[in-house]
Formats: C-alpha cells, sequence, structure tokens
C-alpha cells in the first residue's frame, strides 16, 4: 500500500473560506449558527441554521450559474481552492488517473425545492427544464470533473452524516492501491430549503432557539441540548501519492494513514429510529 498524502485544502463555510479562518474561529468559540432570513421562515418552529455569506454570481459566469444548484457552486468553488492550495497542475495523461469523490446527504433539494413549487404550490406544469440535472446528488462532483477535466473515477457517496468521510476513504483506498495517483475528495452541501427544513423539523431533531444567543442554539454537550442546527458548505482535500507530492515539491498538509467502515444494523425502534441500534432507549 503506498502512502498518501494531504496536499490541498479548499472550503467553502460558515466560519470562513480558508483553513486558518475556520481554525482560528472554532478556536474563538465562534459559532455559524444564526437566525435564517429566507422566505417562509416564519412557518419555522426555530429558524436557525449555519449560512454561508456566498453569491454565486461572482464566481461563475452566467450561463453557468444558471445550470448549478448551489450545492454544486459550494462544490466546484471548495475543489477550486482545494486545487490553488495543492498547487498542481496536471498534464493530460495524468488527468486519466485523476479522481473525484464527493459525499452529500441531501444533494440538490433547493433546485427540487424549487420545481415542486411550480408543480404544487404555482400549479404549473412549466418545469425548469434542467431541474433533474441540477438536483441530482452526483451533480458537484460531475461539475468538478467537467471544470477541471479529470477522466478518473467520478463518484458520489450519500450515507448521511458520514458521507464525506465516506468520499474521502474511498479515494484514500484508490490512491493506496496504485488505481490512481490524486484525487479531489470531501463534501458539499446546501439544504436550506424550506421543504427540507420542515421535514427536518417534523421529525424532532433540530434544536429550539436559545432565547438568549440564537448562535448557541446547538450544544449538543450541555444539559440543555435540544437538537441540531443544519448547515451548509464544502470542504474538499487533495489526496495525492506520497511520492508524487514528495517530486513535485508539495506542502505537505498530513498524512491520511486509514480509512475502515461498520454498519449501525440491527433491531430497529421504530418509535426512536434515528437513534443508533446500540443504545438503550
Amino acid at each position: 500500500m503506498r502512502r498518501v498524502a494531504v496536499t490541498g485544502i479548499g472550503l467553502v463555510s460558515p466560519l470562513g473560506c480558508t483553513a486558518s479562518e475556520v481554525f482560528e474561529a472554532a478556536r474563538a468559540g465562534r459559532s455559524g449558527v444564526r437566525r435564517l432570513d429566507i422566505a417562509g421562515a416564519h412557518r419555522l418552529a426555530a429558524p436557525l441554521a449555519a449560512t454561508v455569506q456566498f453569491d454565486g454570481t461572482e464566481h461563475f459566469e452566467p450561463p453557468q450559474f444558471r445550470l448549478l444548484d448551489r450545492v454544486s457552486q459550494f462544490a466546484v468553488v471548495g475543489a477550486r481552492r482545494a486545487l490553488a492550495d495543492a498547487r498542481c497542475e496536471l498534464s493530460d495523461r495524468e488527468r486519466e488517473r485523476a479522481g473525484i469523490f464527493l459525499g452529500t446527504g441531501m444533494g440538490g433539494t433547493l433546485s427540487i425545492d424549487d420545481g415542486y413549487q411550480t408543480l404544487y404550490g404555482e400549479n404549473s406544469d412549466r418545469i425548469k427544464p434542467m431541474m433533474i440535472l441540477k438536483g441530482m446528488h452526483n451533480a458537484p462532483a460531475a461539475w468538478i470533473g467537467i471544470e477541471n477535466n479529470w477522466r478518473g473515477p467520478n463518484l458520489t457517496y450519500s450515507t448521511a452524516c458520514s458521507s464525506s468521510s465516506v468520499a474521502i476513504g474511498e479515494a484514500w483506498l484508490r490512491l493506496a492501491c496504485g488505481a490512481m495517483d490524486i484525487a479531489i475528495a470531501g463534501g458539499s452541501e446546501a439544504p436550506l430549503s424550506l421543504g427540507s427544513l420542515k421535514a427536518w423539523e417534523a421529525m424532532h431533531t433540530l434544536a429550539s432557539e436559545d432565547a438568549a444567543d440564537p448562535a448557541r442554539s446547538c450544544k449538543p454537550f450541555s444539559r440543555s441540548r435540544s437538537g441540531m442546527v443544519l448547515g451548509e458548505g464544502a470542504a474538499f482535500v487533495v489526496l495525492e501519492s506520497w511520492e508524487r507530492a514528495l517530486a513535485r515539491g508539495a506542502a505537505i498538509h498530513g498524512e491520511l494513514l486509514g480509512y475502515g467502515l461498520t454498519t449501525d444494523a440491527g433491531p430497529v425502534s421504530y418509535t426512536h429510529l434515528t437513534l443508533p441500534t446500540n443504545r438503550e432507549v
């Protein structure tokens, strides 16, 4: 098995757009959670989310912008930043052995929600022709591949909260065994449509708003915790074989040493479906 180096990091985050910004925000205890300002927010029990200050028109020309759901916009910009940090230029032959591995739990839910609003809310049959292409889970990874002309594996994983970790681990496996030489791996989420938020709310998993400070509403280790808060953003790493990274003089952020998977299978408690099965209910 080959050693695998991390040579690039790229982010689109509620806490900042670089690894150092996010680290400093986390170290200072700053929260990315705030009150949500979207149409229909008044219909939410707790209109909260960790949102990114992001305008897609600043990153894409109008013809491409119209084809990208927000989740794909995050992914492409995050991948751009990771590749810029890695400072690697690939030859045409190297692109054949360059892969993209992306995790997303909700995919292009904003585009899907918009289509349903047209169909049911407005009682119109004029669905936007690109809604399926914008809403598909594999769209973000596909757009990264198109932009960079990488022609190796292009795979999307959707395993709920572990999606991005699985994507990074699967990329590591292929690099370690020699099937590829370089990969972009990570994840992207933009789940803050009204339909998505109401569905999460119906599952009784979302936090109530902290009356003193909305930013403190997500507090998983507190006695007064009440649930989680949804967020949006993207994060990617560039992974490459250790030998390749050394040969080109890359700055190495770290080394990925391994990866494993387990499945939380077993008897189901249908009244507490979201609790791990190894917990007493």
